[in-house]
C-alpha cells in the first residue's frame, strides 16, 4: 500500500479528533474585587461571597470580580450560590457588567446599562447599552436564599446563557442567549445583595461547581497550558518488493490558545533501503 492511500484511508475512518477540554484543577479560583467593596457589604470565603449586611433594603450597589474576561476568551461557566440570609425573592441583579459601568460599583446604580446584563430575582432580564436600564426579558424564572445561578457567557458577542438549580434557563448548546449586550472591552461577573441579607457566592472552578459545565465550555477559573497534545498520527509505507521502504511519523500540538499559537505541526520521515 502506498502512502498516499494509508493516509487517504486513515482519514476516511476519521482522522481527526475533538481538542479535548483541559484537566480539572488548570485554574484559579476567582474573587471579587475587595478595593471595590461598597461599605454595606461584607465579604468572606477569601472574597467569593458578599453579602448586604448593614446597606439595607434597596441598596443598588454591586460587588464586580478582580479578573475580567476578555473579548478574546473563550465562553465561560459559573455559579452564583445565593444567600441562605436572603429573602425568598431576590430584588437584585446578578450577571456580568461592562467595563463602562465597573467604576460606577459605589454610585447607587443597578448593574445593568452601559453594556451590562443582569438577571433580576424577579425573573426579567435588565440590559442597555446606554445609561438608563430597560428590561429587555420577562416571565423567568426567579430566584431567592439557596439557589444555585448558572451562568454561560460569550464575551467575543456579549451573549448571556442563564439556569437555576442544574436547569437550563436558556440552553448553551441549543439555545440563543437569553440576552446579548454591546462590544465592551472587558466584562466583570458581580454579586448584588439588594436587599439586606442577600448576596451571593461565586464558584469558578469544576471542583467548586454543584453542576456539571456544559460540554465545550470551561470554567471561569480556567487558564490555557502551556502545551496540550491532540492529535498524533503513524503512516507507513510498505513496498511489494521489499520489507519496508518509508516510514514517516506526524505529530500534531496545541499550544495554549487565545491569540498564542494554536496549532504546530512537526514530521519525521524515514527512507531505509532494503536490499
Amino acid at each position: 500500500m502506498s502512502l498516499l492511500m494509508m493516509r487517504a484511508a486513515i482519514l476516511a475512518q476519521g482522522g481527526a479528533v475533538d481538542v479535548p477540554p483541559p484537566p480539572d484543577g488548570i485554574g484559579d479560583v476567582w474573587a471579587l474585587d475587595a478595593t471595590r467593596r461598597p461599605a454595606g457589604y461584607t465579604l468572606s470565603d477569601d472574597n467569593q461571597t458578599a453579602i448586604n449586611t448593614s446597606g439595607g433594603n434597596n441598596y443598588l450597589r454591586w460587588v464586580p470580580t478582580e479578573r475580567a474576561i476578555l473579548p478574546s476568551d473563550a465562553r465561560r461557566y459559573w455559579e452564583v450560590i445565593c444567600a441562605a440570609s436572603g429573602s425568598t425573592s431576590f430584588d437584585g441583579y446578578m450577571g456580568v457588567i461592562s467595563a463602562a459601568q465597573r467604576e460606577e460599583y459605589n454610585a447607587g446604580l443597578n448593574p445593568i446599562t452601559r453594556g451590562s446584563i443582569g438577571w433580576r430575582g424577579n425573573g426579567t432580564i435588565w440590559s442597555s447599552d446606554e445609561t438608563t436600564g430597560v428590561q429587555r426579558v420577562t416571565g423567568l424564572p426567579g430566584y431567592g436564599a439557596g439557589d444555585t445561578l448558572m451562568f454561560v457567557f460569550d464575551p467575543a458577542g456579549a451573549r448571556l446563557w442563564i439556569g437555576k438549580n442544574g436547569i437550563w434557563i436558556t440552553d448553551p448548546i441549543s439555545d440563543p442567549p437569553v440576552w446579548s449586550a454591546g462590544a465592551s472591552p472587558a466584562f466583570y461577573p458581580h454579586v448584588q445583595g439588594r436587599g439586606a441579607g442577600d448576596g451571593g457566592t461565586l464558584r469558578s472552578l469544576p471542583a467548586q461547581f454543584s453542576y456539571p459545565t456544559p460540554p465545550g465550555v470551561p470554567p471561569l477559573g480556567m487558564l490555557d497550558p502551556d502545551l496540550r497534545i491532540f492529535q498524533s498520527h503513524a503512516f507507513l509505507e510498505i513496498g511489494w518488493d521489499r520489507g519496508l521502504s518509508v516510514a514517516e511519523l506526524e505529530l500534531w500540538r496545541d499550544l495554549g490558545g487565545a491569540t498564542n499559537l494554536t496549532l504546530g505541526d512537526a514530521a519525521l520521515y524515514i527512507e531505509m533501503e532494503i536490499p
